[in-house]
């Protein structure tokens, strides 16, 4: 929401929002004549969803630039693709993302037209970008690998946990991009089909995986009703998923139950992790998984949805811990084709580890609370705001001078003022000196004066430059060059990148020479 109106993140491409000319940070300020301003979020998705073929009528206001104009959109069933991304990213390595979407119905069919768009470009190697992609479709998993391996190349395993049944899936065709060198990025979110994927590629030497260790969700789950309670229903674990060397994807840790009390913050709403993860795995598509999420506990759509782009990793409890990585010292160790050393122990470890960049503590705040999107859109709503939009000193200073009138800066101030409030009452109940509550009164103070004073250190420079580069290519340039623009400064793409523009050193990895770790 901005000023009591909910604004637009960022219309999804080909859709009669975004070829309506809807601009991420437009506000909907009226839908059918009716003023938008203090309704709830689901209230707008509701008035704006309908039936297909039907026309809606919403007015909209761009700051700065146009006031109140009327746009009749013809509503669509809206597909949410799984390639978000197909680029040539630099001259000769081509990219394609399918990070944090999931393997849908369609999932084979987009990645075969990517390849071929691409290939008309004259790549000479590729990047497919799985990270914090959770999985979904078996079916998907195999034909997207049945793209790049030969055929008869084992793809993955389904093993009955009772052993009686041992089905193995190989590839079927003629691989339209069997020779092509290829990397797979995957992290701790790539679970599930993502899997699949990368485990194929590593254990038939057909690529290299670079990233961090994926999550480990490689297990078959099936649904049996309770017919004496038509609304209860036993999920039992079945079978498990094997890659061609006979790797167990799934992690063991996943077998014991995670702490029914870790619990996840998102805005001011907190919801059980354990739940979210179960439900999110369950799901067979983003759009279902949405649903579930807002049915079951009664979400906004704009929580939901920061719900679904959340790593899989953080929902079982955050950051992984170090018990939970793989000591490839310690690690049962398994041959691929050409007898390279890869490692059991759950998840797919990559060849090359590379670490995720993590910005400050302060940054992610700023990332959090959308400080960066929404400075962007009050800045280009100024005049001649769309006439400068490098990132110079002078942008710089403009956003160092909106951070205290920010909603990052109120919820710090919220944060503490809450927990001033409770060493108030704790002080009270446990009778401390008078002196104690004079000193937490003078805190209170201190901390409301500082409430402008946000500490920027020239360490953070690049991670601010990064975030208004990337928000102003989506206000301009909309969500896929936004995108694009992140990978410029993507440790992992970039050690991607290298590998494909050295063919002796890509070589070495995928001989098994290569140091592991970057």
């Amino acid at each position: 929401m901005m000023d009591g109106h909910p604004v637009v993140i960022a219309p999804i491409e080909g859709t009669p929002a975004a070829r309506a000319g809807i601009l991420p940070g437009d506000l909907i300020v009226g839908i059918e004549g009716r003023d938008t301003f203090g309704l709830t979020l689901e209230s707008v998705v509701n008035e704006l969803r309908g039936e297909p073929g039907t026309s809606v009528r919403i007015t909209m206001d761009r700051r700065g630039v146009l006031a109140n104009w009327d746009i009749v959109i013809v509503r669509e069933v809206i597909k949410i693709k799984s390639v978000a991304v197909a680029e040539e990213l630099f001259p000769g390595v081509g990219y394609i993302s399918m990070r944090q979407t999931r393997f849908s119905e369609d999932t084979s069919a987009e990645m075969e037209a990517a390849l071929e768009q691409l290939f008309a470009r004259k790549i000479s190697g590729l990047i497919i970008d799985l990270r914090g992609n959770p999985g979904g479709l078996l079916t998907q998993a195999t034909e997207v690998a049945d793209l790049f391996l030969p055929r008869g190349a084992p793809i993955v395993s389904v093993r009955e946990r009772s052993g009686r049944n041992h089905e193995t899936r190989v590839s079927q065709r003629r691989p339209p991009a069997e020779r092509i060198p290829l990397v797979v990025l995957i992290d701790g979110g790539s679970a599930s089909a993502a899997e699949i994927v990368a485990g194929a590629m590593q254990d038939n030497d057909r690529g290299l995986v670079v990233g961090t260790t994926s999550f480990g969700k490689g297990s078959v789950q099936t649904i049996f009703d309770l017919h004496e309670d038509e609304q209860t229903a036993l999920k039992l674990t079945t079978a498990l998923y094997f890659t061609p060397s006979g790797r167990s994807i799934h992690r063991e840790s996943l077998r014991t139950a995670p702490d029914p009390g870790a619990q996840l913050t998102f805005g001011d709403v907190r919801l059980p992790s354990a739940q979210l993860m179960a439900l999110l795995l369950g799901a067979p598509d983003a759009e279902t998984a949405e649903d579930r999420l807002r049915a079951r506990f009664d979400l906004d759509p704009d929580v939901a949805r920061q719900v679904l782009i959340t790593p899989l990793s953080q929902l079982v409890g955050g950051a992984r811990t170090e018990a939970d990585k793989i000591d490839t010292a310690l690690a049962e160790i398994y041959l691929t084709n050409q007898g390279r050393q890869v490692y059991g122990g759950g998840g797919i470890t990559p060849d090359v580890v590379v670490e995720a960049d993590l910005p400050p503590a302060l940054i992610r705040d700023l990332y959090r609370y959308r400080v960066f999107f929404d400075f962007v859109i009050e800045y280009v709503g100024t005049e001649g705001g769309l006439d400068k939009l490098a990132v110079d000193d002078e942008i710089l200073q403009a956003f160092t001078e909106f951070i205290p009138r920010s909603a990052a800066a109120k919820a710090r101030l919220n944060q503490s003022g809450t927990e001033l409030r409770g060493l108030r009452t704790l002080a009270s109940h446990s009778g401390w000196a008078p002196t104690v509550l004079s000193l937490i009164d003078s805190l209170e103070v201190a901390i409301e004066q500082q409430a402008d004073n946000i500490n920027l250190t020239a360490a953070m420079e690049p991670y601010i430059r990064a975030g208004l580069e990337r928000e102003f290519s989506l206000r301009v340039d909309g969500r896929r060059a936004s995108l694009l623009v992140d990978l410029e400064t993507d440790p992992q793409v970039m050690e991607a990148v290298s590998l494909l523009r050295n063919p002796e050193r890509f070589l070495q990895h995928l001989r098994g020479d290569g140091p592991q770790d970057n």
